[in-house]
């Protein structure tokens, strides 16, 4: 049986992409380990993993800790999978030496094409995401009334996701306003996250796949975002509405949207089932292969 590290954040994202991972590969013969990379660890320690392991999984800025910050992994025996842009730019930071790194990946087409865009010579894999969609799963509720964000809600001056874009937004819709960062500390209680809200907006400029648009899907919201990560491959047209990233036509497009579905209640109930019953495709069971062939 393979056995496989994953050194990566733990928590958010990360930690429900990887945890799910585990579970999900075991049936291809692959033991997996999340190994949290916001502790501390001696060398010694993970020399004696590095021993007993097949891969540590990472991303590009992980793998720089495990074999030139912090400890001595053989490049070789590290597989590289970028999940944004800034992935993309930790593996040209490699180096040369990045070609020894057994195998890289990344978690969309999107991704695919913005390494060739930053003149990467060496073609990724692509292994996408996927969520367990009876983790999600909920009744779809009756109308519309409050409108989450499920995303890091940073501030104006730092971020792509532009959580502020999205509470403007909504304060000029009169709906209620939800953000899951401001009082969810862990990606577990996020599945009790979206049975508060009646829909799910995303604002982001970019994204290297979106997990709170699968997620949000598969817990039968309306899912209102900008057509990024996964939407062109994975989401549209009957996972959710898709809005300009445009600031002003955002808002605009976005309002409409509010607008029609907080009045006509039917369609909006008629619209979140069509979404959900769409969102059952992201299930691990039709992407986990591709990760299992990576991994073997």
């Amino acid at each position: 049986m393979k056995k496989v590290v994953f050194y990566i954040e733990p928590e958010w994202a990360f930690g429900s992409i990887h945890y799910e991972l585990t579970k999900q590969l075991f049936q291809f013969g692959i033991n997996s380990f999340v190994l949290p990379w916001n502790r501390g660890y001696t060398k010694e320690e993970i020399a004696e993993l590095c021993d007993n392991v097949d891969y540590f999984v990472s991303s590009p800025h992980g793998i720089l800790s495990l074999t030139k910050w912090h400890f001595d992994v053989p490049l070789e025996k590290c597989i590289a999978i970028c999940h944004a842009v800034l992935d993309l730019n930790h593996y040209i930071e490699i180096g040369e030496n990045s070609d020894k790194i057994s195998k890289f990946a990344v978690v969309s087409e999107w991704l695919k094409e913005k390494s060739a865009e930053l003149n990467i010579a060496r073609i990724p894999e692509v292994v996408e995401l996927g969520i367990n969609f009876e983790s999600f799963y909920a009744p779809v509720n009756e109308e519309l009334r409050t409108v989450g964000f499920a995303g890091s809600f940073n501030q104006r001056h730092i971020e792509i996701k532009r959580g502020w874009l999205a509470e403007k937004t909504v304060a000029l819709s009169g709906l209620n306003f939800k953000v899951a960062e401001q009082y969810h500390n862990c990606f577990v209680t996020m599945m009790g996250f979206y049975k508060t809200v009646d829909a799910i907006l995303i604002s982001s400029t970019e994204e290297g796949a979106g997990l709170p648009a699968l997620e949000a899907g598969a817990a039968g919201k309306l899912v209102i975002s900008t057509p990024v990560g996964l939407w062109n491959t994975k989401i549209k047209p009957n996972g959710g509405l898709d809005v300009p990233i445009d600031e002003g036509m955002f808002i605009d497009s976005t309002l409409n949207i509010l607008e029609f579905y907080k009045k006509n209640k039917s369609e909006y109930k008629i619209k979140c089932i069509n979404i959900q019953e769409h969102a059952r495709s992201y299930d691990w069971k039709f992407v986990i292969h591709k990760w299992a062939k990576l991994l073997l």
